[in-house]
């Protein structure tokens, strides 16, 4: 029925999204965060050394995208952060060092990109919710 569909077609734009860049419109409800949630774990299994940054334009729905990516698959338990222009610059730093995988606004990514010891060329997968 239904379900077998939607898991279909979301299977079918994980597949897609893997391989090259792809812009995801459904309505809400449809899946987007799940399929979101399931590249950015394959480019980090792919990657292990690689940072993964999903953005959303505003800090709840930064914190809000955070729990339901975890509720779907299992990012390594301490490299998961959510880093918002509470944290210092040079705190953010330590972050980008240590984590993996980041949930951000694109004014915290943006300022981020300005600082020489962001480490940019080890971004491997990049998510832009609400573009």
């Amino acid at each position: 029925g239904r379900e077998k569909e939607k898991r279909e077609y979301q299977f079918e734009m994980v597949k897609k999204a893997l391989r090259k860049n792809l812009l995801v419109s459904l309505p809400t409800g449809l899946g987007k965060t799940y399929i979101a949630a399931v590249v950015m774990y394959n480019f980090l299994r792919w990657y292990p050394e690689g940072k993964v940054v999903f953005m959303a334009p505003s800090r709840p729905l930064v914190s809000q995208q955070l729990s339901a990516c975890l509720r779907i698959v299992p990012f390594p338990p301490g490299r998961c952060l959510c880093l918002t222009g509470e944290d210092s610059p040079s705190e953010r730093m330590e972050d980008w060092k240590r984590a993996s995988v980041f949930f951000t606004t694109p004014h915290v990514l943006a300022n981020d990109l300005e600082h020489p010891d962001f480490p940019a060329e080890n971004i491997v997968c990049l998510v832009v919710d609400e573009a």
